[in-house]
C-alpha cells in the first residue's frame, strides 16, 4: 500500500512539473520569445519556444504559425521529446482546423492525443480532447462534441488549470447555444466569463462574442451589441482576427435585421477583412453570405459576387466532406460485412474439409479391417468376391470425397479473389470520390451561369453573354475531364472483377503497377483512416508495353501490395516513435525480361518460414484475416500463366522484397 501511495505521489509531481514547464513562456511577448529563440540551443526549451510562438501567431498569421509548429515538430522528433511533439502537432492541427480542413486536422489531433496518452501528458490529453470535440461541433454532432469537452474539463479540474478549464466550459456553452438550450448556454458562458476575468485570460474576447450570440437568441439586441463591441475592443490590440471576424459579423447581422443595410455592409466588410487576414474559412463564409444578402437591394453584381464566394467556401467546407463521410461509412460497413462473410465461408469450408478427412479415415480403417478379416478367416471365393465389390464401392466413395475436396479448394480460391476485389473496391471508392465532387461542383456553377446568361441576354449585354458562355465552356471541359477520369477508374475496376480471358495482350506494366499500389493503399485506408505510409515508385520508362494477362498480373500486384502495407502497419503498432512506414515499387528492363520489385520496411519474414510462403493455405496472419491462398495464387499466375518467375528476399526487422521477372514478348 505504501509503494502504491508513493507511486501515485510521484506521478502527480511529474504531471505538475510537466504542466509548469509547458506554460513557463506564456507571459512572454512575441518579440521576447523570438529573441529567446535566436539565443537558444537545439534542446527541449527551443521546442517549447517554437510551440508557444505558433500559438501566438495562430489568430494573426497562419503561415508563420505553421512554420514555427513544423520547426518545433522536427526538432522534437530529433530529440525524441514526446511532449513537445504532441504540442507542435496540435498547433499544426489548429491551423488546418481554422482553414476548414477538418479531416486533416482530425487526423493530426488524434495522433497528438495518442502520444499524450502514451506519456500521461495531462495538458496534451485535455487539449487534444477539446480539439476533437471542436471537429464534432463543426459537423453538428453536439452531444458527441460535449462528451469530449466534459472529458477535457475533468482533466483540467484535476490539473487545477483555470485557463484551460474556462476554454472547456465555453465550448460546452457553445454546443448548448447551437441546440437552442439557452438556459444551459447562459450558465456555462457566465461561468467561463468569471474564469477568464479572474485569470486575465486573453480568451476573454471569445467569451464576449459568445455572450453576444446568446443575447441575440434571447432577443436582447442592445446587450448583444455591447458584448460584441467589448469583444472587438479586447481582440483588436492583439490582432485576434478570428474573434474580430465573428464579432464584426455578429454586429452586422443585428444591423441587417433592423433594416440598416449600410451599417450592415460596413461591419460585414470588417468581418470579411479580419477573416481573410488569417484565412479563417468560417468567418469568411459568414461575412460573404451576409454581404450577398445585404447587397441584393443595393448592387446585384456585388451581391452575386459575394454569393459565389460563399458558395465556393461552403462547397469546400461541407458538401464534399459530408458526401465523402457518408461514402466512407458505406464502404467501411461493406468491408465489415464482406470480412464477416469471408470468415463464415472459410469456417464452413474447414468443417467440410474435416468431415471429408474423417470419412476418408473411416473408409481406410474399414478397408484394413476387411482385409485382415479376409486374410484370417480365409473365406470362400464368394465372400472374397463380395468383399471385392465392397472395396470398389469404397474406392468410388473415396474418389467422390476427393472431388468434393477439390471443389472446396476451388471455392476457397474464389473467396480469396472476392476478398481482393473487396479491398480493391474500397480503394477505388476513395479514388472516384474526387472526380465526382468536381463534376457536381462545376455542374452547379454551370447552372448558375446559365441563369445569369439568360438574364444578360434579356438585357442585351453581349459582352457579358460572351464571357459567361466562355466560362460555361471552360467548366464543361473540366466536367468532361473529371468524368473521363471517373470512367477510367470504373473501367479499371470492371477489368479487375471480370474473369480472366487467359489471353495475353500488350500492357503498360508501369501504369499497372502504379494503379494497383495506390488502390491497395486506399483500400487499407478505407478500413483504418489513421494509417499512413510513404509510397515510393521508380519506373523504367523505356519498357513500354509487354505481353501479359493484365487481370491476373493485376491480382498479383494487389496481393503483394496488400501484404506490404499489412506488414508496415503491424510494425507501426510496435513501441517506438521514429519508424515511418514505406512501400516501394520499381520496374527495370533487363534483356528480354522486365524486373518488378515490391518491397517494404516492415519486420520481414522469419527465415524458418520463407520457404513455405508460396504453399497453399500457409499464412502468418491471425485466424480470420487470411486464407493462405494469396501468394500461392500469385505464384501460379506468374510462373504458369505468364511464363515468369517470382522470388522473395527478406531481412528480419528490416523488411521484405518480392521480385518478379516477366518476359517482354
Amino acid at each position: 500500500m505504501k509503494k502504491l501511495s508513493g507511486f501515485i505521489f510521484f506521478m502527480l509531481i511529474a504531471c505538475v512539473v510537466a504542466a509548469q514547464q509547458s506554460h513557463k513562456f506564456e507571459l512572454a511577448t512575441k518579440d521576447s520569445l523570438e529573441k529567446l529563440l535566436a539565443a537558444s540551443q537545439p534542446d527541449t526549451n527551443r521546442v517549447m519556444i517554437f510551440s508557444e510562438l505558433a500559438i501566438r501567431y495562430l489568430r494573426s498569421n497562419h503561415d508563420t504559425a505553421t512554420m514555427y509548429a513544423q520547426k518545433g515538430l522536427a526538432l522534437a522528433r530529433t530529440l525524441k521529446f514526446r511532449q513537445g511533439e504532441a504540442d507542435c502537432l496540435r498547433r499544426s492541427g489548429l491551423v488546418l482546423f481554422q482553414q476548414g480542413r477538418y479531416p486533416e486536422a482530425l487526423d493530426i489531433y488524434q495522433r497528438a492525443l495518442k502520444i499524450s496518452e502514451r506519456i500521461n501528458y495531462l495538458f496534451g490529453m485535455s487539449a487534444g480532447l477539446g480539439h476533437i470535440g471542436n471537429i464534432y461541433n463543426m459537423q453538428g454532432n453536439y452531444p458527441q462534441a460535449r462528451s469530449y469537452y466534459f472529458r477535457s474539463l475533468k482533466i483540467n479540474e484535476t490539473m487545477h488549470s483555470a485557463a484551460e478549464e474556462g476554454t472547456a466550459v465555453a465550448n460546452i456553452g457553445r454546443t448548448y447555444l447551437k441546440q437552442g438550450y439557452l438556459d444551459s448556454a447562459s450558465e456555462f458562458f457566465n461561468r467561463a466569463l468569471k474564469i477568464a476575468g479572474n485569470t486575465g485570460d486573453s480568451r476573454l474576447a471569445d467569451v464576449w462574442t459568445d455572450m453576444g450570440k446568446l443575447q441575440i437568441q434571447l432577443g436582447n439586441v442592445a446587450e448583444a451589441k455591447t458584448f460584441f463591441r467589448k469583444s472587438i475592443s479586447s481582440a483588436s490590440p492583439v490582432n485576434n482576427f478570428i474573434t474580430l471576424s465573428e464579432a464584426y459579423v455578429g454586429i452586422a447581422n443585428l444591423f441587417y435585421k433592423s433594416g440598416q443595410p449600410d451599417s450592415c455592409i460596413f461591419y460585414a466588410q470588417q468581418g470579411l477583412s479580419a477573416g481573410r487576414q488569417n484565412k479563417y474559412a468560417k468567418g469568411i463564409l459568414a461575412a460573404s453570405e451576409l454581404l450577398s444578402e445585404a447587397y441584393e437591394s443595393v448592387d446585384e453584381h456585388k451581391a452575386f459576387r459575394y454569393h459565389k464566394m460563399a458558395t465556393a467556401i461552403k462547397d469546400s467546407l461541407f458538401n464534399a466532406e459530408k458526401a465523402n463521410e457518408v461514402q466512407n461509412l458505406f464502404f467501411v460497413e461493406q468491408q465489415r460485412l464482406q470480412a464477416a462473410e469471408t470468415a463464415n465461408t472459410k469456417y464452413k469450408n474447414q468443417l467440410k474439409l474435416y468431415a471429408l478427412l474423417v470419412a476418408l479415415a473411416v473408409f481406410l480403417l474399414l478397408a484394413i479391417i476387411l482385409w485382415r478379416n479376409s486374410r484370417n478367416r480365409q473365406r470362400a471365393y464368394v465372400l472374397l468376391q463380395n468383399q471385392k465389390r465392397e472395396t470398389e464401392q469404397q474406392k468410388q466413395k473415396a474418389e467422390q470425397a476427393l472431388e468434393d475436396l477439390k471443389s472446396t479448394q476451388s471455392q476457397l480460391i474464389q473467396a480469396e479473389k472476392m476478398a481482393s476485389l473487396g479491398e480493391l473496391t474500397a480503394g477505388i471508392a476513395h479514388e472516384i470520390q474526387n472526380p465526382l465532387n468536381f463534376v457536381n461542383n462545376f455542374s452547379e456553377v454551370n447552372k448558375e451561369l446559365a441563369d445569369e446568361l439568360k438574364t444578360e441576354l434579356a438585357a442585351g449585354n453581349i459582352q457579358m453573354v460572351n464571357d459567361i458562355a466562355n466560362d460555361i465552356k471552360d467548366n464543361s471541359k473540366k466536367i468532361n475531364h473529371h468524368g473521363r477520369r471517373a470512367d477510367a477508374i470504373v473501367k479499371g475496376m470492371l477489368q479487375h472483377s471480370r474473369p480472366s480471358s487467359g489471353q495475353k495482350e500488350p500492357t503498360d506494366i508501369n501504369a499497372l503497377c502504379d494503379e494497383y499500389v495506390r488502390l491497395s493503399y486506399h483500400g487499407l485506408r478505407a478500413k483504418d483512416s489513421s494509417f499512413t505510409a510513404t509510397i515510393k515508385t521508380d519506373f523504367d520508362k523505356s519498357i513500354g508495353s509487354i505481353n501479359i494477362i493484365p487481370q491476373d498480373i493485376g491480382r498479383v500486384f494487389l496481393n503483394l501490395c496488400n501484404n506490404a502495407f499489412y506488414a508496415v502497419k503491424l510494425k507501426k503498432k510496435e513501441p517506438g516513435d521514429s519508424y515511418e512506414p514505406a512501400v516501394s515499387v520499381s520496374t527495370k528492363k533487363i534483356g528480354d525480361k522486365v524486373e518488378i520489385k515490391i518491397s517494404d520496411n516492415g519486420n520481414g519474414i522469419p527465415k524458418n518460414i520463407v520457404d513455405k510462403i508460396f504453399q497453399p493455405f500457409f499464412t502468418t496472419k491471425p485466424t480470420g484475416e487470411g486464407t493462405g491462398l494469396g501468394l500461392s495464387l500469385a505464384y501460379d499466375i506468374v510462373t504458369k500463366g505468364n511464363g515468369g518467375e517470382i522470388k522473395v528476399e527478406s531481412k528480419e526487422n528490416e523488411g521484405a522484397e518480392f521480385i518478379l521477372h516477366l518476359p517482354i514478348l
